[in-house]
């Protein structure tokens, strides 16, 4: 094989790689400062507001675009901060020790507890941390929205999502 498509196909094999999985891009800002997941536990304590918990690791790049792209969106972060009691926890933090329903974890053992088996992971709990549902994985804004209003609105309690979302026009 000449020099020149062996170059080629290693370049294109490159961007294969990289078109998978957008690259982490730690200056992308979005409307949040995020609080702690204690922070975000013991504000709901308070409030009784549900509990949205993002669940990332630096590194990952789906995580950085949810960041930029969902809560990167001005009226959803919004109505985030209206409605919910939220938090970040890194997966990759085998250091940080929170006490949560009286079991000492890592900031990496209590996201797999919360049911994350990779990242990004959105966790939904009640104001009292009595677990509601997640989200795996990346989920675009048209698709973000209408399951953030679900549980946001409360109405997970008294219909079905398929329901819900028939009924009311909940983008962002």
């Amino acid at each position: 094989m000449n020099r020149a498509l062996a170059i080629a196909c290693v370049l294109s094999m490159v961007g294969v790689a990289a078109c998978a999985q957008p690259a982490a891009n730690p200056a992308l800002n979005t409307p949040f400062k995020w609080p702690t997941f204690d922070e975000a536990v013991a504000a709901a304590a308070e409030t009784g507001k549900p509990i949205l918990i993002d669940i990332y690791a630096p590194w990952c790049g789906w995580c950085a675009r949810m960041q930029a792209e969902v809560y990167g969106n001005e009226t959803l972060a919004l109505y985030v901060r209206e409605r919910f009691e939220y938090g970040r926890l890194n997966i990759d933090d085998g250091e940080t020790k929170h006490v949560f329903r009286d079991f000492e974890l890592t900031s990496q053992e209590l996201g797999y507890a919360l049911g994350a088996q990779g990242t990004p992971t959105t966790v939904f709990m009640a104001g009292n941390t009595d677990f509601i549902t997640k989200l795996d994985g990346y989920w675009d804004l048209e698709s973000f929205g209408p399951a953030l209003k679900y549980i946001g609105s409360g109405a997970y309690r008294t219909q079905s999502y398929e329901d819900y979302t028939e009924s009311v026009s909940a983008s962002f």
